[in-house]
This record gives structure tokens, sequence and C-alpha cells, in this order.
């Protein structure tokens, strides 16, 4: 009886401690463009890995907000820091180069959205596995 229960036992053990882990997607992204750039300006759409402490890229949007893109070939990565803060938010940092000089930009992301913080501009964010934005026209 051991015989047969020992090996019984052990399959069950081993084969209980397989569980897949939840897949968490990579990159936390804009469903909507922020507007880091001024009045007149359709905003920009933003992906953070959190991941990597310097992980941000940007693109701007098509007719149907941040799931196409008019910019490209791909999106462009910034150079930018990107650490934890407090109570689980991700802070952001970079600077933005606009035709009229160069803006310091801190986004905030925290509770499925990422705020600016200094026009407090915020837009909510979703989980995206890749950055395969397509281009908004048959390019």
């Amino acid at each position: 009886m051991i015989r047969c229960t020992l090996p019984l036992l052990l399959g069950l053990t081993l084969g209980g401690c397989r569980t897949s882990a939840p897949s968490v997607p990579r990159y936390i992204a804009t469903v909507a463009p922020i507007n880091l750039v001024g009045a007149g300006h359709p905003g920009i759409c933003v992906a953070v890995d959190p991941g990597d402490a310097r992980g941000i890229w940007w693109w701007e949007p098509g007719a149907s907000g941040c799931s196409s893109r008019t910019t490209g070939p791909t999106v462009f990565r910034l150079p930018a820091t990107v650490a934890p803060g407090g109570s689980g938010d991700i802070e952001v940092r970079f600077q933005l180069q606009l035709m009229s000089g160069v803006r310091d930009v801190t986004l905030l992301l925290h509770d499925g959205g990422v705020r600016d913080t200094t026009s407090g501009a915020r837009v909510s964010t979703e989980r995206r596995r890749d950055l395969d934005i397509p281009p908004a026209y048959g390019r």
C-alpha cells in the first residue's frame, strides 16, 4: 500500500505546486493623449515600463486616440527616469523638446491613471503587452 500511495502523493504534490502566476502586461500606456505641449496641441501618448529605470516612450495619437499613431515609423523612446514613489505611485521625469524650448515634465502614475504634476492634466491608463502601436493611416 505504501509503495502505491507514495508515488501518487508525490505526483499530486508536484502537480499541485504548478500554478501559473498571472501575467501582468509589461507597459502602462495612456488610453487618450495627455496635453503636455500647450493649447492647440492634441497632446501625446506615453507608455512606461515600471521595471525599467529609463523606460518611457511617446507617440502622437491617431484618430482613435492612443491605440494608433501618426508619428513613426515606431514609437519614440525618451531619456527619462522612472522610479517608484509613495503609496504605489510611479514617478516619471523627462524633458520634452518644444519649439519654444524645453519643458521639464513630471508624471505620476497611480490607480489606473497618469497626472502631469505641473498642469494637473490627467488621463486613464491601461496595461499593454507590447508597444506595437499601428499607424493611423496605411503606411
